[in-house]
């Protein structure tokens, strides 16, 4: 059978959707703590959520609950439950707990490991350091109609009147080199090129009301002189990052063996 590339529905998000309302018009007290912590950030998902983020980890997933208002739910390690289950913290999420979250996410996500930097986190990193650059960050769909395969797209920024989809990489991702065949990130670009390409009469919508609805929430947004002058760049960008501390005859190598690959892709290799 034949893939057929998925295509995005046209009514994702509604800037008039409860939770957008409540959180513009009654928030809860928590919510400006949120929003003004330079160490989080806080990005619109589909079907009308809110997420927010430390180093790459979620700190919670806001939704609204019909007759029971806005609903904050995180992973129970995060908040040290002996529990399956995400946990509800809506009614107690103070400057306390979160510290607790932050510490948490930290042990038990992205600084688990001394010896390897999360790709995460470096995710994380680029959009608090460039809130007026990045609007978005994991970008998620399905690929094809007839797969349950989801394209997870690392950020997407906005430059001009673009919209840019971009994809991270470590310098030592194994997708990035292989001894047969090609590398498995051509495979990854061109499906990102081939998802957008597809869908970016709808990527435009989708954005432009994710935008409205970023600035109607008071959160950083890149800066835009007309909203409906937005257009999708149909070729998605890849940033890969030398995260080597000390370079080899190896590593040396290796980099030029990627430039090599990656001849007439859009992408840079930045130091980490």
């Amino acid at each position: 059978m034949e893939n057929v590339v998925a295509k995005m529905a046209d009514n994702l998000l509604d800037p008039k959707a409860p939770l957008f309302t409540c959180l513009k018009e009654n928030p809860p007290a928590w919510w400006e703590m949120l929003k003004n912590d330079p160490e989080l950030y806080i990005d619109v998902r589909k079907d009308n959520m809110v997420m927010v983020y430390y180093q790459g980890g979620r700190v919670a997933c806001l939704t609204y609950k019909r007759g029971r208002g806005i609903s904050a739910k995180i992973h129970p390690k995060y908040v040290g439950a002996e529990s399956d289950k995400e946990q509800e913290i809506a009614k107690k999420l103070d400057a306390q707990l979160l510290t607790v979250i932050k510490s948490n996410i930290r042990a038990n996500y992205s600084q688990k490991s001394d010896k390897e930097i999360l790709e995460k986190l470096i995710q994380g990193e680029c959009v608090i350091r460039n809130r007026k650059l990045y609007l978005d960050s994991e970008f998620a769909h399905r690929r094809y109609v007839n797969q349950n395969h989801t394209i997870r797209i690392d950020l997407v920024k906005i430059i001009g009147d673009e919209i840019i989809f971009e994809e991270l990489k470590k310098i030592t991702d194994d997708r990035l080199r292989t001894t047969k065949g090609r590398p498995e990130i051509i495979e990854q670009m061109n499906a990102y090129r081939e998802f957008i390409l597809e869908n970016h009469k709808v990527l435009e919508d989708y954005y432009k009301n994710l935008l409205r609805i970023k600035i109607a929430l008071g959160l950083p947004t890149p800066p835009v002189h007309e909203i409906d002058r937005l257009h999708v760049r149909l070729e998605p960008e890849l940033t890969i990052f030398n995260t080597y501390t000390k370079l080899t005859n190896d590593r040396i190598k290796r980099i030029q063996a990627i430039d090599h690959e990656l001849q007439g892709y859009d992408y840079k290799i930045v130091k980490y």
